[in-house]
């Protein structure tokens, strides 16, 4: 590993090491946990299969792109991650997807993110994508801050997903 990659490394450490220090107690971070799984693609995909199947025009392309986004950020963090293999922090490593997905760059959340902040604003009001982006900033401090990913992770996660979403939204 060269040492542009290794100081890069050490800074996403440090960096890391002090966001978990965030959350000093159990509400703070059962809070926190809450947060960050309504990140989760099976929340996102629920959430776009019903606007899809029961929206009405704006609300319905708004679903179709969510399902889409969902299914392909999934795709590119499962092939990334495979590809980087790059261990989780310790954090809270008791929940079970874990067991699933033990790798940590980029983050799927992130990813997710990325792509819905990219694909929708267009369709939804001004307040509702000022929302979604502090919602999405929030989801990936919470990940970072409950250790379950390196800082370096939901930042890359994030450019990963906005480029996702751009080439979404060349093909629609």
């Amino acid at each position: 590993m060269n040492a542009i990659w290794q100081r890069w490394f050490e800074r996403d450490h440090v960096l890391t090491a002090k966001a978990t220090k965030l959350l000093p107690g159990p509400v703070s971070r059962g809070a926190a946990a809450v947060l960050a799984h309504s990140g989760d693609s099976i929340v996102w995909l629920f959430i776009g299969v019903l606007l899809w199947r029961f929206g009405v025009r704006t609300w319905a392309v708004a679903g179709e792109r969510i399902v889409l986004i969902t299914a392909l950020t999934w795709i590119v963090s499962t092939v990334l991650k495979a590809f980087f293999q790059r261990p989780r922090p310790e954090g809270e490593q008791k929940l079970f997807y874990l067991n699933i997905d033990q790798h940590s760059l980029p983050s799927g959340h992130a990813t997710r993110i990325g792509g819905l902040i990219t694909v929708l604003p267009g369709l939804l009001p001004l307040w509702g994508t000022i929302g979604l982006i502090l919602w999405g900033v929030l989801v990936c401090v919470s990940r970072v801050a409950l250790g379950l990913h390196y800082v370096g992770d939901v930042v890359i996660g994030l450019l990963v997903g906005a480029g996702t979403g751009i080439v979404l939204l060349m093909i629609l």
